[in-house]
């Protein structure tokens, strides 16, 4: 079973993060001033860090090619300097992510011991983490479908050719200019982890605490998706977004999201970057990936009637256990 329960026959008052008890025996939910400020000042330390680290790696870098081009000339160019950001980006994330990650784990285990609703991190099933990821593939295959639709669009709007032009850009940083081991590491493993343990764990655990499960995941999703601030990319992170946090609620463990993010950057932007511009592998990865769609709905029903069932199975045992309030 993807949930551990373990039967436990003292006096002594249990804890029910699941929200099984009845209402008068929980930890009551709770709308506070840090439901607001913790994420918003996780954020701006999110964001803050990310700059700084971009920042000095750039003004590092430029001045370490000062044996062959003049620093002062590439520090005052604005489009030089955004070319070797977008290059050198899998190296900076993995920078900012090496900074931020020790520090969200230290952050969520005080608050575990605080508040044991705080962070979920019940030990990941196979019977959990497969459907989970099958979930993210067929959301994948959903965004290759989006995108075909914006591409038809932007032949009919100039603002849409104008974003797909620029998110194009951006896409640039998922190139294998720094070595395809800094791309792997950075984008599909540094920068997933350091996002989950932000958005799912810090952000959606202090939303959790103060709204039902359902509010949390559907807020936390959107400001998932905002915070990536490029249009096309805030169009289909939406969805990917809400995925994540609904399976963090289902399973109880922070570790599933993080292995259906890796997932996701790793097929939706690395393996792409691998295939290059053979146009027959290309399309193969497409059209298996929109063949997950259906999968990726099965899997979702199956990880909800899991879910649905661990439920009623604590209710009618008394069990207590991560069995967490759903959707």
């Amino acid at each position: 079973m993807i949930f551990s329960a373990v039967q436990d026959n003292s006096t002594e008052p249990q804890p029910d993060p699941a929200g099984l008890l009845p209402y008068k025996d929980q930890p009551p939910r709770r709308f506070r001033v840090r439901t607001v400020l913790f994420p918003l000042l996780f954020l701006g330390l999110h964001w803050l860090i990310a700059n700084v680290a971009a920042t000095v790696y750039l003004v590092v870098y430029v001045f370490l090619q000062g044996n062959t081009v003049n620093p002062l000339e590439i520090l005052g160019d604005t489009g030089r300097l955004q070319q070797i950001l977008t290059e050198q980006y899998p190296i900076i994330s993995v920078i900012y992510a090496g900074v931020l990650i020790p520090f969200y784990f230290l952050f969520l285990y005080v608050q575990k011991g605080r508040d044991s609703r705080a962070v979920l991190l019940d030990r990941p099933t196979l019977k959990g983490i497969f459907p989970a990821v099958a979930m993210m593939v067929g959301a994948l295959g959903l965004t290759n479908i989006w995108f075909n639709l914006l591409t038809m669009w932007s032949e009919h709007s100039d603002s849409i050719h104008s974003l797909l032009d620029d998110y194009s850009e951006q896409a640039g940083a998922f190139g294998p200019e720094t070595s395809y081991f800094w791309l792997i590491l950075g984008i599909s493993i540094m920068a997933p982890i350091a996002e989950e343990l932000l958005f799912r764990g810090i952000i959606q655990g202090e939303l959790r605490r103060a709204m039902p499960e359902w509010a949390a995941i559907l807020i936390q999703g959107l400001i998932f998706a905002l915070f990536h601030m490029q249009p096309i990319q805030i169009s289909y992170v939406i969805l990917p977004g809400m995925l994540l946090g609904i399976a963090y609620a289902w399973t109880g463990s922070l570790w599933v999201p993080i292995v259906m993010h890796i997932s996701f950057n790793f097929l939706g932007s690395v393996l792409p970057s691998l295939v290059g511009n053979d146009e027959i592998l290309s399309n193969i990865l497409g059209i298996s990936e929109m063949g997950f769609i259906l999968v990726g709905i099965l899997s979702f029903i199956y990880l909800y009637r899991n879910y649905r069932s661990n439920q009623r199975a604590a209710k009618s045992t008394g069990l207590s256990g991560h069995f967490y309030s759903g959707v």
